[in-house]
C-alpha cells in the first residue's frame, strides 16, 4: 500500500490577497445595503402615492361622467317637452336648421 503525506496547507499572496478582496467585499455590501433600503422605501412611497393618485383620478372620473350622463339626460327631458309643446315650432326649426347645414356644405364643396 501506498503512503500518502499530506502536506499542511500555507497560506499564499493569493490567499492574503482574497481574504482582502472579500473583506472589502463585505464591507461595501455593508455600506451599500443601507443606501438600497433608503433606495426601496422611497420607490414603495412613490408607487403608493401614484396608486393613490390614479384611484382619485378614476372616483373623479366616474363622478364627472355621471354628472354628465344626468345633465344629458336633463337636456333630452327638457327638448323632448319643448317639442310637445310647440310641435309646429320644433318642426320648424329642424327645417331651418337643415337648410343651413346644407347651404354651409354646399359653399364648402363648390
Amino acid at each position: 500500500m501506498q503512503e500518502t503525506t499530506e502536506t499542511p496547507k500555507t497560506n499564499t499572496s493569493a490567499d492574503f490577497k482574497s481574504q482582502g478582496l472579500n473583506h472589502v467585499i463585505d464591507q461595501a455590501s455593508a455600506a451599500a445595503h443601507p443606501v438600497i433600503d433608503q433606495f426601496s422605501a422611497k420607490a414603495h412611497d412613490t408607487v403608493n402615492r401614484l396608486a393613490s393618485a390614479a384611484s382619485h383620478g378614476a372616483d373623479n372620473f366616474e363622478m364627472r361622467s355621471e354628472q354628465l350622463s344626468a345633465s344629458s339626460e336633463r337636456l333630452g327631458n327638457s327638448i323632448r317637452e319643448q317639442i310637445q309643446r310647440r310641435p309646429v315650432a320644433a318642426l320648424s326649426v329642424a327645417i331651418a336648421t337643415g337648410f343651413a347645414i346644407s347651404w354651409l356644405l354646399k359653399s364648402r364643396v363648390g
